[in-house]
């Protein structure tokens, strides 16, 4: 297939995408085929790539055209994906399968465009109009606070994060500072402060709670 094919073009940006978040394609799968077959519904493979660990970051005609690379008619109008070897095709971005039984098996190399591993680790964002100086204030009060607590911070958002590493959704971002970690004094305006400083541009809904944790966890 050619540089522009669409499947091969669309592959390489899922591949990206799942190596940068350590995704576990199968999983998004899996519970639609009961019988362990390794074929689900067409609409059933597009409706979970376009969930929020995914969708955000390709185009539905990207996601069709993975769906077109594996999929086969049952009749006159229903397709069926082979998810199977669709997440083995993904997870060469990792190793290969069963390497172990093909010692000699040339693994490719990873993605060159592949960001750095610790970029979820820091936040460069800006937000202006004072409100930066507002958030360094705030992140150096809740780091003393936890100090004095003796409390991590990461591992509280680890419990809850599921689809994206490192990431949360607005509303788990928020119920972990008031109930979880105990910041109930937050104000409304402070946890919106909070939750616009680290709302990750690349996913849009998820908030990067890696970066925040770096900044009051006492252990970071």
């Amino acid at each position: 297939m050619g540089a522009q094919d669409p499947y091969q073009e669309s592959l390489r940006r899922l591949k990206t995408i799942v190596y940068k978040n350590r995704i576990r394609l199968k999983d998004f799968f899996i519970d639609f085929d009961k019988l362990r077959t390794g074929w689900i519904w067409e609409n059933q493979f597009l409706a979970q790539l376009s969930g929020p660990a995914l969708g955000g970051h390709m185009r539905q005609d990207q996601l069709q055209a993975l769906a077109d690379g594996h999929r086969r008619k049952e009749t006159s109008n229903l397709y069926k994906v082979d998810y199977r070897s669709f997440c083995d095709e993904v997870d060469k971005v990792f190793t290969l399968r069963e390497l172990e039984k093909t010692p000699l098996t040339f693994v490719p190399a990873e993605p060159y465009e592949l960001l750095d591993k610790t970029r979820y680790d820091f936040c460069s964002k800006e937000l202006g109009n004072g409100k930066d100086y507002q958030v360094e204030m705030l992140l150096d009060s809740l780091r003393q606070s936890c100090k004095m607590r003796g409390m991590e911070v990461k591992p509280f958002f680890d419990e809850v994060a599921q689809d994206v590493v490192n990431h949360v959704r607005v509303p788990q971002f928020k119920q972990c500072l008031t109930v979880g970690l105990g910041f109930r004094d937050l104000s409304e305006q402070q946890q919106e402060l909070l939750t616009e400083k680290y709302l990750d541009d690349e996913y849009g809904d998820l908030v990067n709670y890696a970066a925040f944790a770096r900044r009051v966890d006492p252990c970071a």
